[in-house]
């Protein structure tokens, strides 16, 4: 009998998970933390709620995310003088350094997993996917 849908993509998504994430670790990025250092390295000086937004995480989750980056020198925040209240985060240094690891990691995890694929095949399966994540949140796939 064929998997559906539905458990062939929470199976893929596990298994590229556990592929991930032990890899993650050793350039010391943990969950969450690299949707944030992906969005911040293409919108610098940005807001919290920017973020939330782009990343479909929820606000209160990305402030602990950057708590956890600041601590460990990933990002900087601060609150511009027109803005009195809004803090705004940028990447330091050391967090660029980690971006481009996990660009490094995910071409390879990448590779992996499409293994066997023609670029066409690569080329449909990633409108496919795009075209589902619009069918269900009405956002493009960025």
């Amino acid at each position: 009998m064929p998997v559906g849908l539905h458990l062939a993509l929470v199976k893929t998504y596990h298994a590229q998970k556990n592929r991930t994430r032990p890899r993650m670790a050793k350039i010391g990025l943990s969950p969450g933390q690299p949707k944030v250092l992906n969005y911040l390295s293409r919108h610098d000086r940005c807001m919290q709620k920017e973020i939330a937004e782009a990343s479909d995480i929820e606000p209160a989750t990305v402030s602990q995310i950057l708590d956890h980056m600041e601590q460990a020198g990933l990002v900087r925040r601060s609150a511009p003088a027109e803005r009195r209240r809004a803090e705004s985060v940028c990447l330091t240094e050391k967090g660029r350094e980690a971006y481009e690891k996990w660009k490094l990691l995910c071409t390879q995890i990448e590779a992996e997993s499409l293994k066997g694929f023609t670029g066409d095949e690569t080329e449909r399966f990633l409108d496919y996917l795009g075209r589902m994540y619009r069918n269900l949140t009405g956002k493009e796939l960025a």
